[in-house]
């Protein structure tokens, strides 16, 4: 990550005892090979899912349904957001500062009264190229992003929104969303049933957990249309053996 710009300047309020300090980090982005991105949309996070165990958000942060209609499948470099309560100001930063594919990634530490996305915003990084967000807060205006086709991943919806009151917040830092940490770059893995973030060097161990997942699920389904228990094949009728025997 190429170091751009960073800020900090200290408030002082004669009429407070504590002077607030605001600061600002804004990062260029180190985006991953497109080559790697197109084998990446060749699995989905559920065929990677029998094989990691981190990487996942909780299931808290879920889809929005606000793409468009039919399959969701959308892979793309995560441009990082990390906002305080109550204040988008970066957010609208982001949507500038966003490219062809990315895909916005918000942490407002934890907070989900105020919704830091909307119609607005959606346009806004749609029009520099941005192919999805995940926001770890709300996102209000569900049903006008629904139309534009913006998938979204968020932990619910709320009329109450952010406003823009310059307290501060950073682009291209290392998050946490929904439990997980996230760094500028790492590629965002997303269809209707949840997300995995990979870090752009484990990807080629990703594109082969998932290509072996989907040729083991090819085989089962044979075996199952063949008449065979899906209890033998998955040898959970072994283990009940087992547990009986002791």
């Amino acid at each position: 990550i190429k170091y751009v710009f960073h800020h900090c300047r200290v408030v002082i309020n004669y009429h407070m005892p504590i002077a607030e300090v605001k600061c600002m980090v804004i990062n260029d982005l180190d985006r991953p090979d497109e080559t790697l991105l197109n084998n990446l949309e060749s699995i989905s996070p559920n065929d990677v899912g029998h094989h990691l165990h981190f990487g996942f958000p909780c299931a808290d942060i879920s889809y929005m349904e606000t793409g468009s209609s039919g399959p969701l499948s959308v892979v793309g470099p995560a441009l990082t957001v990390r906002i305080p309560p109550e204040d988008s100001t970066m957010v609208h930063k982001a949507t500038e500062v966003a490219q062809e594919g990315d895909i916005i990634v918000v942490d407002m530490q934890g907070h989900t009264e105020h919704a830091p996305w909307g119609e607005i915003t959606t346009r806004g990084a749609m029009s520099s190229g941005a192919s999805g967000a995940v926001i770890d807060g709300s996102i209000t205006d569900s049903h006008d992003i629904s139309e534009l086709n913006f998938p979204i991943f968020a932990r619910g919806k709320s009329a109450r929104t952010t406003r823009l009151h310059g307290r501060g917040g950073d682009i291209n830092v290392p998050i946490q969303v929904g439990g997980t940490v996230v760094d500028p770059g790492d590629i965002v893995l997303m269809n209707e049933d949840g997300i995995l973030f990979v870090p752009p060097e484990e990807a080629e161990a990703a594109i082969q957990y998932g290509q072996e997942a989907i040729e083991e699920e090819s085989k089962v389904l044979s075996q199952i249309e063949a008449g065979k228990s899906i209890a033998d094949i998955s040898t959970a009728n072994n283990l009940i053996e087992q547990m009986e025997s002791e």
